[in-house]
């Protein structure tokens, strides 16, 4: 049986999105009869995992006397972080990973460990937040492959076009999620670049159901998921909601940190919340407003209607949406123009059938990627 090792935004992570990936690629992997598991690794950018007031991004709080002194103007604020936290570390049970936690000094040594290596998925390949460990640098005389790495745009400068063909130039096979991103990066590479599905689009909807929880809202509502701080996303929630008698379901401070577009936005705000518990916040709700690829993918495999906003802070993340909900044929819901972003155009767009079809012969491409990979 071939061990694989996966790297991926994965150790310290407390994105729903990149957990359930995770979970995603270890269960079909597993399945297919390889024995894989997420090496934990330590992003530059991470640190500790359990660092409650941490950006779950690259900026954190870095001066421990202002810690101190917001801690304690802001009590209630940590502990509902502290809450979010420990669901999300709970839930990482049901991912297979190494014991070992490895840094960019120490992450050579996992070489012995595995007959194969695997980047992604999700935003590895993002350069703004680049480091060669997710270019498999540290592999040696070892098969090296990419599933689902995601670049996070649709444009390189000359610098960047340099540094993907020196890091790409040992890969065995390259896989991406965005369609853009083939024509982006095959020109760098004499490997054949492939285009393939999100880990979360290869499970079925009775395999997600697995570790889906109850229903935890009794009353209908609207699901709000919003990374970015979008205004104008929100005041049309709130529209929606009071037209259609919902309530706003929301998870606020996403980012880590207080933001003023969630301090008084929604009726019932979560942070106790795992990514089990998040794929069941979708299946049982009347409709889903967001700016997140992950909220998207699991509001087409429960076929709830939903509609998706450009994230404010990342025009250049917008290829992601739009190769999703390509393949779903539903582009209508993506709201990314002022005419789109009213009630009038909303109110205009049904819940669209989903097209099995090209999905189930999507997921067949990829799953035949995955069975490609040899020790």
């Amino acid at each position: 049986m071939k061990k694989v090792g996966i790297i991926t935004h994965y150790y310290g992570s407390q994105n729903y999105g990149g957990l359930l990936q995770a979970y995603a690629l270890c269960k079909k992997l597993n399945a297919l009869g390889y024995d894989a598991e997420q090496i934990q690794y330590i992003h530059k950018d991470v640190g500790e995992p359990n660092n409650a007031v941490r950006k779950w991004s690259t900026n954190r709080i870095a001066n421990a006397l202002k810690i101190r002194i917001s801690r304690v103007k802001e009590k209630d604020f940590f502990s509902n972080m502290k809450k979010r936290s420990k669901a999300i570390e709970e839930f990482r049970k049901n991912i297979p990973h190494s014991f070992e936690i490895y840094s960019k000094d120490t992450i050579s040594q996992s070489n012995d460990l595995y007959d194969a290596f695997i980047t992604g998925s999700d935003q590895v390949w993002n350069m703004d937040w680049y480091d060669e460990a997710y270019f498999l640098k540290f592999v040696e005389n070892k098969p090296k492959y990419s599933y689902a790495a995601s670049v996070g745009t649709n444009e390189l400068t000359t610098e960047r076009k340099k540094l993907f063909k020196e890091n790409l130039m040992d890969y065995t096979k390259i896989s991406v999620r965005e369609k853009d991103s083939v024509e982006l990066l095959q020109p760098l590479t004499k490997v054949e670049v492939q285009y393939v599905l999100d880990p979360t689009l290869l499970l079925s909807k009775n395999e997600w159901d697995e570790i889906c929880l109850g229903k935890r809202i009794q009353e209908k509502y609207l699901f709000c998921y919003f990374l970015g701080e979008g205004i104008v996303e929100r005041q049309l929630a709130r529209e929606y909601a009071d037209a259609h008698e919902l309530k706003i379901v929301t998870l606020p401070f996403l980012n880590g940190q207080k933001r003023k577009c969630d301090e008084k936005f929604g009726d019932v705000k979560l942070y106790d919340v795992s990514p089990g518990e998040f794929v069941s916040l979708i299946k049982y709700s009347d409709c889903v407003f967001t700016d997140s690829f992950h909220a998207c993918v699991f509001s087409n495999i429960y076929e709830k209607n939903f509609f998706v906003f450009p994230r404010s802070g990342a025009d250049k993340m917008s290829n992601r949406i739009t190769s999703l909900i390509t393949l779903f044929h539903n582009q209508e819901k993506f709201c990314d123009s002022s005419e789109k972003q009213s009630m009038k155009y909303i109110n205009s767009i049904g819940n669209t059938p989903i097209y099995r079809k090209s999905i189930d012969e999507e997921i067949e491409k990829s799953i035949i990627f995955l069975k490609e990979i040899k020790d």
